[in-house]
């Protein structure tokens, strides 16, 4: 008959009872319960360019309370690490990033996922497509005096293949964007647009179908349109969660429950 023991208690005096099922973890946090002190990021996911930094908000409950200093670490310091409170994209790939500030021991995290640099290599493709669009984001026209602010990419799956440039014609602003394909058509190929310096990224609700043809053209421009109806773009959390992803630190209590058979 199998016997069920607590194989560790740690990291603080205050414990409270839990059942849990066989394997599986419970986690309190202990710190300032009682008083509702609390600390969050900004941010489920940041979704960042390979290269660039980004400074993760956070958040302070109650307003009155007020924690200037706050640890930053990261899960794999190979895809994402941290200059102060600055978060760096390293290489390619998904993270966590822990915040925990060093007064009160609050502690939060959120996911990082690391996109690769936009840069197609034109000579793996036979096959290719240009798209003449016009582009407005969230109400607001893509121009000149803003198209730094923006990445729109072309995918099909998770395989880059073209990377949108604006142009300007007699006085119209339009994005030009060449796209690449292994097969003469029949790809389902769908647009992306990172924000830069905000660290997220967006689907453009259509769907292109690849036929080798251009899609729009200089005088009746493709639109392009991305509002609050759109999806965000994130990461499948599934795909990388692990069996114990619970960071440790003073003010967790970790309760794990094993059988032993007798």
């Amino acid at each position: 008959m199998a016997r069920r023991y607590l194989s560790f208690i740690i990291l603080h005096l205050s414990l409270s009872a839990a059942l849990v099922s066989c394997g599986d973890f419970w986690t309190a946090d202990t710190a300032n319960i009682a008083d509702g002190r609390q600390m969050g990021l900004g941010r489920r996911v940041v979704t960042i360019v390979e290269g660039e930094r980004y400074a993760i908000p956070v958040w302070f409950t109650p307003d009155t309370l007020y924690n200037p200093t706050v640890y930053w670490e990261t899960e794999d310091d190979d895809i994402a690490a941290f200059d102060n409170d600055t978060l760096i994209a390293l290489t390619p790939g998904v993270t966590r990033a822990i915040a925990t500030s060093t007064i009160d021991r609050l502690s939060d995290t959120c996911w990082v996922q690391v996109l690769p640099r936009p840069e197609v290599d034109w000579g793996n493709f036979p096959y290719e497509m240009m798209l003449y669009a016009s582009v407005t984001i969230h109400g607001t026209p893509l121009t000149p005096a803003n198209q730094d602010s923006v990445i729109i990419a072309a995918y099909v799956d998770r395989d880059l293949r073209g990377v949108g440039q604006l142009r300007q014609s007699h006085g119209i602003d339009y994005l030009q964007m060449r796209i690449g394909s292994y097969r003469q058509r029949g790809d389902t190929v769908r647009l992306r647009c990172y924000y830069r310096g905000e660290a997220r990224a967006d689907w453009f609700p259509d769907a292109i179908v690849f036929d080798g043809e251009a899609l729009g053209t200089l005088s009746d421009l493709y639109p392009l349109v991305i509002d609050n109806s759109s999806m965000p773009y994130e990461p499948d959390i599934e795909d990388f969660t692990d069996e114990n992803p619970i960071y440790e630190d003073p003010d967790t209590v970790i309760i794990e429950i094993n059988p032993i058979n007798r």
